[in-house]
């Protein structure tokens, strides 16, 4: 059972949280509660993050805990400073039921989780970095012809939905597709997937 806990300076977000859950949620007054709490998600909001030191961040992940930092206007400049204290996942503030349910799916599974737009500028940001050129043939050998298609166009940042219209299959194939890319290439997502491309 997943154990979530919300901390933000608006009450009205926290009510907004709680309808959209799917779990039991716990609210959190301040950082002091969150001592001892263990195997949880913290669900926080952005604003509160500023009095939130990188170290308590640490110590709190440190007790098998996963935090969601949500933003009233996520960018890409948070979501790097946030990923590299230790953030599972970052997303808006205001995002849907299915977005949030996911997250937190995502996150409890000890994977990162971004949304859509900030992960499409952030895989652009890493490939565009990448000064040597890896050997796409070499690492996209055991793929089939459309996987090597669908590779390409991940490699390129492309949305799902972006691959569905450009090769003109249904979502669930490309996710499908995707699932066996990742299998083949020993990678959990679409971070660890660009991270080949910045070796």
């Amino acid at each position: 059972m997943i154990k979530i806990y919300l901390l933000s300076d608006d009450l009205v977000l926290i009510g907004r949280w709680m309808k959209l859950i799917n779990y039991e949620t716990n609210i959190v007054e301040n950082l002091e509660d969150l001592q001892d709490i263990m195997n949880s998600i913290l669900i926080v909001n952005s604003s509160v993050c500023k009095d939130i030191s990188p170290k308590f961040i640490n110590d709190f992940i440190k007790n098998a805990n996963q935090i969601l930092v949500l933003d009233n206007t996520p960018n890409l400049i948070n979501a790097k400073r946030f990923l590299s204290f230790g953030v599972q996942g970052y997303g808006n503030t205001l995002m849907t039921t299915s977005y949030l349910n996911s997250a937190i799916e995502t996150i409890s599974n000890d994977y990162i989780w971004l949304i859509p737009q900030i992960t499409t500028q952030l895989l652009k940001d890493i490939t565009n970095k990448s000064d040597s050129k890896i050997d796409e043939e070499k690492l996209f050998q055991n793929l089939t012809k459309t996987e090597k298609k669908i590779a390409i166009l991940l490699k390129n940042a492309y949305t799902n939905i972006n691959i569905s219209d450009e090769l003109n299959i249904s979502i669930n194939t490309v996710k499908t597709h995707i699932k066996h890319i990742y299998e083949k290439l020993n990678v959990k997502d679409r971070l660890s997937f660009a991270s080949l491309f910045s070796k």
